[in-house]
């Protein structure tokens, strides 16, 4: 399947305000009140399309990551006492076998991390990595917030049908 091109629509998607903008300036009939609550909206809305594209593809998404997923690679921020950085996990998932990557952005735990570790040396020695969400009430896998616990185990490789 081919992929959209979205240059265009982008393109007119920020062109098209600023040229509305220059439309309400050059005409003699619409009072400078409104003119003014234009311009002042049109970089509130410039913003707005701003953080939007934050959770598009190549972003890390600050939300919950799927029930089950399949781990293709993961980048550890450890965290920075002396400048305040708190740390954070990337993980880079697939959901199904032909679906497309995304990024998911999770507050660093030590648990994790070394989770997370282990997890990288069974994904060097062949093995497809499968995470799976659990409650928080349950013994398995690291906390990840929102009541939630994540812990990585080893696929199951599909069987062949009988003949």
């Amino acid at each position: 399947m081919d992929k959209i091109n979205f240059d265009l629509p982008l393109a007119l998607g920020y062109a098209l305000p600023v040229a509305l903008l220059v439309w309400i300036w050059l005409s003699s009939k619409t009072g400078i009140r409104l003119k003014l609550l234009v311009t002042l909206c049109l970089p509130l809305l410039y913003g707005a399309h701003w953080f939007g594209l934050q959770n598009l593809r190549g972003w890390p998404a600050y939300q919950t990551l799927p029930n089950q997923f399949q781990l293709l690679a993961a980048d550890v921020v450890e965290p920075e006492p002396a400048s305040n950085h708190a740390g954070k996990i990337n993980l880079w998932v697939r959901l199904t076998e032909a679906g497309e990557p995304r990024a998911y952005s999770l507050p660093y735990t030590r648990k994790l991390h070394q989770m997370l570790f282990d997890t990288k040396q069974r994904m060097q020695a062949g093995q497809t990595q499968v995470g799976r969400l659990y409650d928080s009430s349950s013994n398995r896998g690291a906390d990840i917030g929102n009541n939630q616990k994540l812990e990585f185990q080893n696929a199951t490789r599909a069987s062949l049908p009988p003949k």
